[in-house]
């Protein structure tokens, strides 16, 4: 077109825009035009208006027939047509006619891609379909090794398909415009990012929900389809119906990428490796494999435990063919093991042949231990001298497993107490009586004890786990009985055993009992207890134990204290109270420690019998009162639970199991204990024997999530306000819906996607995925519209028709 013909047209545009008061965009080229009418009423006001139009011509014409007679019939014509014509176009601006410029065009469509970011994602799959493991392991471009496959959680795998070039394929070169956000319990309006790496982490997944938030985020945007890559697991939010539905109205097809495997997560994890950190050079021990599975019950694997010492190489201690519990309970495996030599042992568990997991990180666990002897530090205190005193200092001097210290009460200042380590004072500090593993008192006198004495006694046994030894005597331990009330005299309460006041012995006892020595009735409990076996050999020790030479004088007390352990009483049938013959050993766990009672002082006549019967017989009684404190001042049981956590409402199971029988008092019938959560009031606990030695169990209800405390300790259902307990925290949570099935809902994706007419596909089959989708660019009509009821052309026309009309009217002479 030459340029004078184009100005020509510009021009000539610009002249119609001015006329109809319009001003076109410039997309609007190339499109076309369009008139309508906005106030033109509809129906049966229609018909009224075009009848009143009717009315009005008919009207007008009889008009000027009956007024303008005179007038020739044309000029009349044209009167009328003039007069008409003014009032149709008043009518035209009253109807607010309007100009639409339209025109078409194609724009890209919109895809959205909604990646699952859940909990449930975080998961790895064990993939034990290898041929389609190896299918996904190709099409995600991994090695033909699934073992990386297998490594990858659910996220990371989802990242590898939705990857750059796989995003260019939905955007079919341009053709759509691909929108990739994340969602878990709600959609996220913000766009993921290939840049960075894509964390799971919500705690629900509401894909419903999360779908129609998307939808209404992009509405009024032409949508060619919606992608979801997720495992399936819709476990919070909206039904699906409604909101398919609404795709399916729209011809929105919806396609799910399933992630996962319907097999779901196997793992099987050592949870702990329990062994005690410190043990005696030949004593019977344990290790204690607690082991942890999900996915594989009844599935068998193989348990290796291996040891080495000191450093060196490992070697095969035990290997087990197992057969994998329920899911989520603790399955305990324990084994016995006991060293010879001192030194640092460690031991591995591992689990293998397992099978495919999600991982094998958690398949290993370790656990050190300490090898030592068994020499204990002894702090021995004497109020007076006595022959008791004199064998009794000489034998723990000549033993070697015993670092002695002693003190004799009734000594001057220049007096040196003779021991392995030499004391010139009793201990004033916490820190200086835990140096000792147990305390030996001989009929002592507290007035000359430091005043803080009796504190640091009850906290060495109660809370450090020490060991005390008392030996009755004829000077000091009945008037102490006596004042037991005294606030300073409160570590007699240690004791196991009780002397009720105004207990008294007639003179007539007292000869008697002096008259002739008495044996000691060993009780059934006592036979059992290590301090009592002289020889392993049971007749042998019994014949040994009705040979020792018995006492002439003993300490009357009431009876023992509940759950105290009587290992010999009186033997002469007359020494008896309404509770039975009278006390003269006991035993008892003070919390973690242990308090030993001795109700005469005559042991040494033992000697007359064989040297060895005394000397053994105190090195076990050193060795049962401090072995706790020398291993730590823990109790000697563990406390577990047969699950790792429990949801409320349930009833939680609590088990205290001894690793060594010989430290569980043979008269031990319960435990007792407390558990509490947060500010709650402490609920009481008993633990009854369970159904194998050395194990005591309760249950009690949890009602509230949140953790729970609980303390159990050793003694009477007081002594938890005063001694150390053995604590274990259990968790109660709600269940967590997103691992509680973590297995990929293939039949939830399918039901979403065959409603709106999309389909399911998996990991191996991205191109198919790419194909799903049809739609590409879409037709977008544009449209401006402009009221034209006050364009110039109106005016004009109306002004111009009426100037004709008045003259012809005065041509006329109408006027």
């Amino acid at each position: 077109m030459a340029v004078g013909d184009k100005q020509k047209e510009v021009t000539l545009n610009g002249f119609l825009e001015f006329l109809f008061g319009i001003k076109a965009s410039t997309w609007t080229e190339g499109g076309h035009w369009s008139a309508q009418w906005v106030g033109l009423p509809g129906g049966d006001w229609r018909l009224l208006l075009i009848l009143g139009i009717l009315v009005l011509i008919g009207g007008g014409w009889w008009l000027y027939k009956r007024d303008a007679q005179q007038v020739p019939f044309i000029r009349r014509c044209l009167l009328y047509t003039i007069r008409i014509s003014i009032v149709l176009l008043v009518i035209a601006m009253l109807l607010e006619p309007i100009l639409v410029l339209s025109k078409e065009e194609k724009i890209p469509s919109h895809l959205l891609v909604l990646l699952d970011n859940s909990l449930s994602m975080s998961l790895k799959d064990a993939w034990k379909d290898e041929d389609k493991a190896n299918k996904v392991s190709r099409n995600l471009g991994m090695s033909a090794d699934t073992t990386a496959l297998r490594q990858m959680n659910r996220m990371q795998l989802a990242q590898k398909l939705v990857n750059e070039s796989f995003l260019k394929k939905l955007s079919a070169d341009g053709a759509r415009t691909v929108h990739l956000h994340s969602f878990s319990d709600k959609f996220n309006p913000e766009a993921l990012l290939l840049s960075e790496e894509w964390q799971p982490g919500g705690t629900g997944t509401a894909i419903a929900s999360s779908l129609r938030q998307a939808l209404l985020s992009y509405s009024g945007m032409p949508l060619s389809g919606v992608l979801i890559v997720s495992d399936g697991q819709s476990t919070a939010g909206e039904a699906p119906e409604e909101v398919l539905q609404m795709l399916s109205d729209e011809g929105v097809p919806l396609v799910t990428v399933g992630v996962g495997t319907t097999d779901g997560p196997r793992n099987v994890a050592i949870t702990q490796l329990e062994a005690s950190p410190v043990v005696f050079v030949q004593d019977p021990n344990q290790i204690t494999v607690h082991i942890e599975s999900r996915g594989m019950q009844a599935e068998s694997a193989t348990l290796v435990i291996e040891q080495r010492r000191n450093g060196g190489p490992w070697q095969e201690f035990i290997r087990e063919d197992i057969v994998l519990n329920l899911e989520g309970a603790l399955q305990p495996k324990t084994y016995e093991f006991s060293e010879t030599k001192t030194g640092k042992l460690e031991f591995r568990a591992k689990i293998v042949d397992a099978g495919p997991e999600i991982s094998q990180d958690d398949n290993l666990a370790s656990a050190e231990v300490r090898v030592i002897r068994q020499r204990l530090n002894v702090l021995f205190i004497a109020g007076s001298t006595f022959p008791e005193v004199q064998f009794l200092r000489n034998t723990f001097l000549r033993d070697r497993q015993i670092n002695l210290s002693s003190w004799l009460m009734a000594a001057d200042k220049t007096y040196e107490h003779p021991g392995d380590l030499p004391i010139r004072r009793l201990p004033v500090t916490q820190e200086e009586m835990n140096d000792y593993d147990c305390v030996i008192l001989y009929d002592p006198d507290p007035t000359q004890w430091p005043i803080n004495f009796p504190e640091l006694l009850t906290s060495f046994v109660t809370k450090a786990g020490g060991g005390l030894v008392y030996i009755a005597g004829e000077m000091q331990t009945a008037s102490m009985f006596d004042r037991q009330s005294d606030p300073s005299l409160s570590w007699l309460n240690l004791l196991p055993v009780i002397r009720e006041p105004g207990l008294f012995r007639s003179q007539v006892q007292i000869r008697l009992s002096a008259r002739s020595p008495w044996k000691l009735d060993v009780t059934d409990p006592g036979f059992q207890d290590p301090i009592f076996t002289f020889s392993t050999d049971r007749q042998a020790n019994e014949q040994i134990l009705d040979n020792l030479p018995g006492m002439f004088w003993h300490f009357p007390v009431t009876k023992a204290k509940p759950g105290a352990t009587v290992l010999a009483v009186h033997a002469d049938p007359r020494m008896r109270n309404e509770y039975g013959q009278e006390v003269l050993i006991a035993s008892q766990r003070v919390g973690p420690g242990w308090s030993i009672f001795i109700g005469f002082d005559s042991t040494y006549r033992w000697r007359y019998l064989d040297e060895q019967f005394f000397d053994g017989f105190w090195a076990r009684v050193v060795d049962r009162a401090g072995r706790s404190k020398q291993l730590g001042g823990n109790y000697p049981f563990r406390l577990s639970t047969p699950q790792a956590t429990y949801q409320p409402g349930s009833q939680a199971k609590i088990i205290a199991r001894f690793l060594d029988d010989s430290q569980m008092e043979p008269g031990l019938q319960r435990l007792y204990g407390d558990v509490e959560r947060g500010d709650d009031q402490p609920i009481p606990l008993t633990l009854a024997p369970g159904n194998k030695p050395g194990e005591f169990s309760t249950t009690f209800p949890v009602t509230q999530p949140g953790t729970y405390f609980v303390r159990v300790w050793l003694g009477d259902e007081a002594a938890g306000a005063t001694v150390k307990a053995a604590t274990l925290p259990i968790k109660v949570e709600f269940p967590n819906k997103e691992l509680e099935n973590p297995t990929l809902d293939e039949a939830f994706l399918q039901t979403m996607a065959v409603s709106t007419g999309g389909r399911v596909y998996d990991l191996a089959e991205s191109d198919g995925i790419v194909n799903a989708f049809q739609i590409k660019q879409v037709s977008r009509l544009l449209e401006e519209r402009q009221e034209i009821w006050d364009a110039p052309l109106f005016y004009i026309l109306i002004f111009c028709l009426l100037v004709t009309e008045w003259i012809l009217r005065k041509w006329c002479r109408l006027i």
